[in-house]
């Protein structure tokens, strides 16, 4: 009975050992995550007006970004991205803000839910609340907080002149 017992003790120690938590002020630790986690990322020019309603009216934004590490190799995310649409003026500073959305990336269900792996991008259906999306010129900005406490911005200007949009691409 006593050695089932410290058997028993031994086996639970094993488990709480094998899941001690990493210490970030570890050297080498920082290091791997300075190689692994992205360095920039950017809003890349395939971004656009959708329809997720496939009626050709804009109700979404379909913004595809790219994350690169500190070698500039195609990287994985891991963090929340907050993305904000603003109405851009044709002189002077931005407008009026159309949208926010904060998207979390935590999870391996996250990940294969906005990354392509064919392409390695990040492929973001945001919906807009106020629909359809009006003619004019806009400014889409994303800020990616890193659970580092990094954080990294892009933005990207686009126009849109009234017309029909695709439909969502299904990833």
């Amino acid at each position: 009975m006593l050695m089932l017992a410290s058997l028993a003790w031994l086996g639970l120690s094993a488990c709480t050992l094998s899941h001690a938590r990493l210490q970030t002020d570890d050297p080498e630790l920082a290091e791997y995550v300075q190689l692994v986690m992205p360095a920039k990322i950017k809003i890349l020019e395939w971004t656009k007006p959708v329809s997720l309603a496939g009626d050709g009216q804009p109700d979404a934004l379909e913004v595809i970004l790219e994350a690169r590490d500190s070698f500039d190799d195609l990287t994985k995310v891991v963090g929340t991205f907050h993305f904000e649409l603003q109405t851009r003026r044709l002189s002077g500073p931005i407008g009026a803000r159309v949208a926010f959305w904060p998207v979390e990336i935590k999870s391996e269900k996250t990940m294969r839910m906005y990354r392509d792996r064919l392409s390695r991008f990040y492929h973001f259906p945001l919906e807009l609340d106020e629909k359809p999306l009006r003619p004019g010129r806009y400014s889409l900005s994303v800020r990616l907080h890193l659970p580092t406490g990094q954080r990294l911005f892009d933005e990207y200007e686009f126009e849109y002149d009234g017309g029909s949009v695709p439909p969502a691409n299904a990833f």
